[in-house]
């Protein structure tokens, strides 16, 4: 059982590294994307009510050696004086040998479209850097793979992403991409051009309706968020929550890809004084994976500065 277990994680890697190699998605998954959507759209910036940070913890896969893990730090905000909106991600991804580190800077416009309806465009530009640690590879009963690499690799390229952000008091919807440039990750001296090393781009689709009439301390909150990128089939992820005097928030998220149930998530989470922000993720996947997890965990912690509560956002 011992040997069964560890080839299984060993293809596991291999696949993982495939993964990377060809044109499938190569950005994380989030669960709360709804508490932090500028991770992926940077349109958001400068939409909230006032300057926010946030800091997103993702155990992939529990139970498994050299699971994905990954740790995202997201901080922005409006300008006081102007219609606009900035901010920064900085993110580490790690799938055991593999390894991802981003940061990026994100500028926004924002402006009126009614007297109730705002729109925002926003660019986010940056740098990241693909690392493969070849030293960590093993092989199953001794095989020896003669074009893994045997030494620390990495490759480091610009990167840009663009997306825009309507919303209201009671709803919202944005569409935006990331990894623009397409670029070639180019992991030895000679630099060999290879579509199947080539960065794609990833689009995110989000809407979501916040129900305010239903009860004075209640609100119910549907969200859906797309995500395509080349390769993989459309994934979406349909989610609701029901809110609590502002306070206290519980809901559900289904991922699917339109051919397969992946995920049912539960999510949970708990505001004070509309400035600390704890939210908390479990999935329970249904893939075939699952005769080797345990689920995936992620947590996210936040704090808001400057709340203006008659302002237009969150």
């Amino acid at each position: 059982m011992n040997n069964m277990k560890r080839y299984f994680i060993l293809w596991l890697s291999g696949f993982i590294m495939l993964c990377w190699t060809v044109s499938a998605q190569q950005i994380p998954v989030s669960t709360l994307f709804v508490e932090n959507p500028f991770a992926f759209n940077p349109a958001f910036a400068g939409t909230t009510n006032g300057f926010q940070i946030r800091m997103d913890n993702r155990l992939q896969w529990l139970g498994f050696n050299d699971a994905p893990v990954t740790n995202l730090l997201s901080a922005y905000g409006p300008h006081k004086l102007r219609n606009i909106g900035y901010g920064g991600n900085i993110i580490y991804d790690q799938t055991g040998p593999v390894s991802t580190f981003k940061m990026s800077g994100a500028f926004a416009t924002n402006f009126a479209v009614t007297n109730d309806i705002r729109a925002s465009f926003g660019l986010n530009v940056g740098m990241l850097q693909y690392r493969v640690d070849g030293t960590q590879f093993e092989f199953y009963d001794n095989y020896e793979d003669l074009y893994a690499p045997h030494t620390v690799m990495s490759s480091l390229q610009p990167d840009a992403g663009a997306g825009f952000y309507v919303y209201h008091h009671d709803w919202y919807v944005g569409f935006s991409g990331q990894q623009l440039f397409n670029n070639n990750l180019k992991f030895n001296s000679q630099g060999e051009d290879s579509k199947r090393n080539r960065l794609k781009t990833h689009f995110y689709g989000l809407a979501g309706y916040r129900f305010t009439d239903v009860d004075r301390h209640w609100i119910i909150e549907p969200s859906m968020l797309l995500r395509k990128v080349a390769a993989i089939p459309l994934q979406m992820d349909v989610s609701g929550r029901v809110i609590y005097r502002e306070q206290f928030w519980a809901g559900l998220t289904a991922r699917n890809t339109f051919t397969s149930f992946d995920d049912l998530c539960l999510l949970l989470g708990y505001i004070h004084q509309r400035r600390i922000h704890v939210s908390l993720a479990y999935d329970f996947t249904f893939a075939k994976v699952r005769d080797y997890t345990s689920g995936t965990v992620e947590l996210i912690l936040g704090y808001n500065f400057d709340v203006h509560p008659n302002k237009i956002g969150r």
